[in-house]
């Protein structure tokens, strides 16, 4: 049956108008023509016109209508609606900041990549990216530098990258990388190799020069997972791998990693409520008078022991506690139960003591850290000397300014102010003399071998007569024989610690083992 003539004019002189400055092919309009004449019905599409001003775009319906043996057509602008859409898409899809695909985008497409690496028998790699110590830009240089620092990290990695693959923004400073098609490990690795070089060259930032590394973690399909989630997350626990190599590195995901992370996040699981179940303990380790053999103070250490898990070690549980912000209550509890101590301690002996805490950087972030133990100190009825806090080089390695002022406010208080792992950092010098510091304790690396080699003997010595040149007292970590103890009196250090004199110990039996102590010379 053919059409009225009239209609197929009327056709005609449409596709006409629509095709006249329009880049649509002609087959697609008379498609829609034809269905309309068929069906007698309506038929409508949406097409585009590129203007000296840009593209607009348009609606058009078309309508049979066979009694009257007419074409009805309505065309209409749209342009404004579309525009609408794809603001909507935008941030439905792509990062705000660095216009990169989102977390939902990215994770899509990797169902999508897994989907065709399945159906073409191919592999697959995801490279989880963290921006190592990007937090310290952003304290130091304010969220809008580091807003910069993104944008200009994300372009670097788009640019390291094929047209066909994907570079995402998971969250924070966190991208993820996407790479079809992928033949091997090795080729895995030279991409990794080339997205951690394209960093060595510094990003300049309202005229700053800045160095950023990387931390990518990569797993691979199939061998580490056939969906997305799985290698998501595994491709996350390689990441944390690259940062323990020492950061700006990379690392496959291994069996053995999923393993170790499952033990972190049980952990992780268990702290949460651990203080309120009362798990956490506070033990303590004498500190000893290298000349008079006398207890003079004491270490609070943390201990924990987990109806589920069991003892959990404090290299275990400590960076968990820092990673998950739980530091600080678990940090103000060990100082609680320090000084609570310390004054039952002194009470029992009649004696004075010092009591020596570990900070951690996490607990600076505190802005009541320094009222916190202002007031422990006066409920309890102390002497501000009577509190050393420990702190290592990585708290100061930071840079931050709060930490210089809170550790003013201290030394103005008269709380001593102690260095400690002394010698495995590199910068500890420096901060010695910037620093009110009162102690400088050895690391134990250094008094394991003082009695076995010249050189870390020749180190201790240095270190102490370096140290009471800048009127610091020093303290001997990880003593654990009777020739050690002899050489360090010989050098002049002032205060040990370590196994030989006791090992960490519940307050009870710290008291019973503080009285009348008498250190077993041979």
């Amino acid at each position: 049956m053919g059409f009225p003539q009239k209609a197929i004019e009327a056709k005609d002189l449409w596709i006409a108008v629509l095709l006249k400055k329009a880049s649509i092919q002609r087959n697609y309009t008379q498609l829609h023509f034809n269905r309309a004449l068929q069906q007698e019905g309506e038929a409508s599409f949406e097409y585009e016109l590129a203007m000296p001003y840009g593209m607009v775009y348009f609606e058009a319906r078309i309508s049979h209508l066979p009694d009257n043996k007419q074409i009805l057509g309505i065309v209409r602008d749209i342009t404004e609606r579309h525009k609408s859409s794809e603001i909507i898409r935008q941030h439905a899809y792509f990062d705000t900041l660095t216009l990169l695909p989102n977390r939902f985008l990215a994770l899509d497409r990797l169902s999508q990549m897994l989907n065709e690496a399945e159906r073409n028998n191919e592999c697959a790699a995801v490279f989880f990216i963290d921006l190592d110590d990007f937090k310290k830009v952003n304290d130091s240089l304010g969220h809008e530098v580091g807003d910069k620092l993104l944008i200009a990290a994300a372009n670097r990695l788009n640019s390291a990258i094929r047209k066909e693959d994907t570079v995402g923004r998971l969250g924070g400073d966190e991208f993820i990388v996407l790479i079809r098609d992928i033949k091997s490990d090795h080729d895995a690795s030279i991409i990794a190799d080339a997205l951690l070089n394209i960093f060595r060259e510094p990003l300049r930032i309202d005229g700053r020069e800045l160095i950023l590394t990387l931390s990518i973690g990569i797993s691979m399909y199939p061998q580490n997972g056939d969906n997305a989630s799985e290698l998501l997350r595994n491709s996350d626990i390689a990441m944390y791998q690259a940062k323990a190599l020492g950061r700006n590195a990379y690392s496959f995901f291994t069996k053995e990693m999923n393993v170790t992370m499952l033990r972190r996040f049980e952990i992780e699981e268990q702290m949460h409520g651990a203080l309120e179940r009362n798990e956490f303990e506070v033990y303590y380790q004498p500190l000893l008078d290298v000349k008079t053999k006398k207890i003079i103070g004491a270490e609070a250490l943390l201990r924990w022991h987990n109806h589920s898990l069991g003892h959990i070690t404090p290299d275990e549980f400590i960076p968990i506690a820092e990673h998950t912000g739980l530091i600080i209550p678990i940090g103000q509890f060990v100082i609680q139960q320090a000084l609570s101590f310390l004054t039952y301690w002194q009470q029992v002996t009649q004696n004075k003591y010092v009591m020596a805490v570990n900070l951690s950087p996490s607990q600076f972030r505190d802005k009541e850290l320094f009222n916190f133990v202002k007031n422990i100190l006066r409920d309890e009825n102390l002497t501000a000397n009577s509190l050393e806090l420990e702190i290592t080089e990585g708290v100061l390695m930071t840079g931050q300014s709060y930490i210089a002022e809170t550790l003013m406010q201290f030394d103005l208080l008269g709380v001593k102010l102690s260095m400690d792992d002394f010698g495995t950092g590199y910068s500890s010098l420096s901060y010695l003399r910037q620093y009110a510091f009162d102690v400088l304790k050895i690391d134990r690396s250094f008094i394991n071998g003082i009695t076995l080699n010249d050189e870390d003997r020749n180190l201790v010595k240095a270190a102490i007569a370096m140290a009471h040149s800048l009127g610091l007292a020093v303290v001997a970590e990880g003593v654990e024989m009777h020739g050690q103890l002899l050489l360090l009196e010989e050098l002049g250090c002032d205060f040990a610690q370590g196994f030989y004199f006791s090992k960490p110990v519940p307050a009870e039996q710290f008291i019973t083992l503080s009285k009348n102590y008498k250190l077993d010379e041979p």
